[in-house]
């Protein structure tokens, strides 16, 4: 049995999180609440606005825009409940491990193909939405890195990896320890400009890094591009976890306050309104990671050949994949699902590497 074409599977979810999140947006008012809030200076909550960092009118109002998105939801002070703090929280440490896989892909081959460039990448769903953009990568990827003639990464640059992933965890705290640190509005809002221009940084440390392995002779690791998505990968579940358990415990909050997108939440002209529209956005950003790393699993592990097969042996070796991806996503989120995705396929791609080097 034949999977449908990949190409039509992760249009549809790019339609869907374009929808569910920019058109969304507009009807509820809130993307114009975002613009307004931006020209004014001050949100909803009367917390003011940063409007000025390099005095160049076009760029302070772009980052602005981004200021008053993330500001509403990583201000605690000025939240009724941890709820959109903690989405926010969740969905960065998911797109790490996304990021580290862009970084990979673009190492793998820097000279051709639409897979290079992992700033542009990074930049392109940190400000337009994981929903609308990841799942045109994720199709790119099934498309172009499934075939067992997919190169390695050279020794330097998988060596240097696992440092890159601890940085990419370091880089994306700006956005988020401020406020949990109790810091003043606008330095909570400085850290969102910081981490906006974080992937710039993120390819800049992996090359510095790799120089530090050139050497012909050093070996390094075993494994270190899955390691890397270990070190991204764990943390994105303990984090994932963590935030459950709080949103389970905690008397104001609830599973379905933090991830369910709840579009009657987002009220006009209250002082929520920006709040509650950002957080919609996220969440659905959250369900689209999730049928992402699982639409990539469909195509990466084969799982139709489970039903194909004719030896209950046979079903169970290879459905068997698929279902260890399913649980993992499930109970430990989507960024701990890709993590193991990526470590599966990386397990292959050595597997065929050795099969060469018999022949």
């Amino acid at each position: 049995m034949a999977l449908v074409d990949a190409y039509y599977v992760f249009r549809a979810f790019t339609g869907l999180g374009f929808y569910s999140q920019w058109i969304v947006m507009m009807q509820n008012g809130s993307f114009m609440t975002m613009l307004w809030t931006n020209l004014k200076g001050v949100f909803p909550t009367g917390t003011p606005v940063k409007t000025s960092w390099t005095g160049i009118w076009p760029v302070d109002f772009v980052l602005g825009l981004l200021v008053v998105f993330f500001g509403a939801v990583n201000n605690v002070a000025d939240l009724s409940d941890l709820g959109p703090f903690l989405m926010l929280v969740d969905l960065v440490f998911a797109l790490v491990v996304f990021n580290i896989m862009t970084l990979v892909e673009d190492r793998r081959n820097r000279k051709t193909g639409p897979l290079r460039y992992p700033a542009v990448w990074q930049f392109l769903w940190n400000w337009c939405g994981a929903a609308s953009v990841l799942p045109v990568y994720c199709h790119l990827y099934v498309s172009k890195r499934l075939g067992s003639k997919t190169s390695l990464l050279s020794n330097d640059q998988a060596q240097a990896l696992p440092l890159t992933a601890l940085w990419s965890i370091v880089i994306s705290l700006p956005l988020l320890l401020p406020s949990a640190l109790g810091a003043q509005p606008f330095d909570i809002q400085d850290g969102v400009v910081v981490w906006f221009f974080g992937p710039f940084f993120l390819g800049l440390f992996q090359d510095l890094v790799s120089v530090l392995f050139s050497g012909e002779n050093y070996k390094g690791i075993r494994k270190p591009v899955t390691l890397a998505y270990w070190i991204v990968g764990l943390t994105s579940a303990v984090v994932h976890i963590g935030v459950a358990v709080w949103a389970y415990t905690a008397p104001e909050l609830s599973w379905y306050r933090v991830y369910w997108p709840n579009h009657a939440a987002v009220i006009a002209d209250s002082p929520t309104y920006m709040t509650e529209g950002a957080m919609l956005f996220m969440q659905y950003d959250h369900v689209l990671i999730y049928l992402c790393v699982i639409g990539m699993g469909l195509y990466m592990l084969s799982p139709q050949k489970a039903i194909t097969s004719t030896f209950l042996g046979e079903k169970i070796r290879a459905g068997w994949p698929m279902v260890k991806l399913t649980a993992i996503t499930a109970a430990a989120g989507p960024g701990a699902g890709l993590a193991w995705l990526m470590c599966h396929r990386e397990g292959e791609l050595d597997a065929a590497a050795e099969q060469r080097k018999r022949r």
